[in-house]
């Protein structure tokens, strides 16, 4: 683990070398360290920050760890940067994706349990964030979280929407900057005929949906088995996410 650290933390302290990002000389943690830290957490501490920067201070990873409290502030104040990164290296996976194809979809984050909606203080209570998750069959309070993966389940796109907005409306936050003869697959929740037929025409992206049974634009069955083939890949991405030891 602590060789996949330093590897990450080179390339963090890289990529910032390399767009000239300016630090206050006098900080014991730079920012490389603090993105570090924050991996750590989300790849192996389930997204306990408080346990990643004590296995930094425990295994000398850090020279200098702050506390859990600044080492917070710190992180939000780079967010922005941390989603330039993250936009970088989702353009050479791109580029680096000669099947031109990818998967859409969407999975919840809750903020709290239904019954305690009215107890959060995380975010001003509003119906705006009150979603519904078909797949679980059931409500939940908080955010979507709309992702566009490779075939071989990379996310290079994201987007963080309400958790009432359905998925045809949520894919419109998404930056959709694909190259072009693009192929999007996604499940019969994004369809959307207009925004289809613009994507094509202005964007040469096909965004290529499950039909529902009902639909106005029918397809033969083998094309329908494809995708459904296809959208497993980035489900199945979601579920190793959701169980990160």
């Amino acid at each position: 683990m602590i060789d996949n650290a330093i590897a990450i933390y080179c390339f963090f302290y890289d990529f910032l070398k390399k767009i000239e990002h300016k630090e206050d000389n006098q900080r014991k943690m730079n920012d490389a360290e603090i993105m570090l830290i924050a991996f750590i957490a989300t790849k192996s501490f389930s997204g306990h920050y408080e346990k990643a920067l004590q296995y930094a201070k425990e295994s000398g990873l850090c020279s200098f760890v702050l506390e859990k409290s600044r080492f917070n502030r710190r992180l939000h104040s780079i967010q922005e940067l941390m989603h330039k990164i993250f936009l970088s290296v989702g353009d050479v996976l791109k580029e680096f994706n000669t099947s031109m194809e990818y998967v859409m979809d969407s999975f919840p984050v809750k903020l709290c349990h239904n019954i305690r909606i009215r107890n959060n203080h995380l975010i001003p209570y509003s119906k705006e964030y009150h979603g519904k998750c078909v797949s679980k069959r059931e409500y939940f309070y908080g955010f979507k979280i709309q992702v566009i993966a490779t075939i071989q389940g990379c996310p290079v796109e994201f987007a963080i929407v309400p958790g009432s907005w359905n998925d045809s409306r949520g894919m419109k936050a998404l930056p959709m900057n694909l190259p072009d003869g693009s192929r999007n697959i996604s499940d019969s929740g994004y369809t959307d005929y207009i925004a289809e037929d613009l994507m094509m025409e202005c964007e040469n992206i096909w965004h290529d949906t499950v039909r529902k049974s009902n639909s106005k634009r029918k397809e033969p069955a083998y094309r329908t088995f494809y995708k459904n083939i296809m959208r497993k890949i980035i489900e199945n991405t979601f579920k190793k996410a959701s169980h990160i030891p």
